[in-house]
């Protein structure tokens, strides 16, 4: 078992350090395509990268789990890395669940433990004790060991 998450990191590893390879520029307008290329040297269509944008500056007000007008992105929250008041990751968000009711976020996921999701724990907290502190999600007194000898949750379907 050991020997096969072993060869499947390898080869996981492999293909993330081979994307900048795949990766593929169309020529600047007026150049000649480069050897190889399926671009007609005789086309009369002229494909163009778009225009690099600058990176947006970072302050203090952005943050990447709300919107201009400050609803929280969930999509966003799914999969970030928990913390609590010390700065220590404890966890990380698995899911955010909604009440039938009232349409409310009612419950967040944690997964706690365990490496790359292998041998990690789900629990479930109320989700008013979720906060987001400079651009973190923060979880205030709450430690991993806590976390763990919660009861865990599954999912019913």
């Amino acid at each position: 078992m050991a020997k096969h998450l072993f060869y499947g990191m390898m080869v996981a590893a492999s293909a993330l350090t081979s994307l900048p390879v795949l990766a593929q520029v169309a020529p600047a307008p007026g150049s000649p395509p480069a050897s190889g290329s399926n671009i007609a040297a005789n086309s009369s269509t002229v494909m163009t990268a778009p225009a690099a944008t600058p990176a947006p500056s970072s302050s203090a007000t952005e943050s990447t789990y709300f919107t201009a007008d400050h609803q929280l992105r969930v999509s966003k929250l799914v999969g970030a890395s928990v913390y609590n008041g010390q700065n220590q990751s404890i966890g990380s968000i698995d899911d955010v669940l909604m009440g039938d009711a009232d349409h409310k976020a009612d419950t967040a996921v944690i997964s706690v433990g365990g490496f790359l999701g292998i041998g990690s724990k789900l629990v479930s907290v109320p989700f008013d004790q979720i906060k987001i502190q400079d651009n973190k999600v923060v979880m205030p007194g709450a430690t991993k060991a806590s976390l763990e000898r919660m009861p865990g949750y599954n999912y019913k379907a």
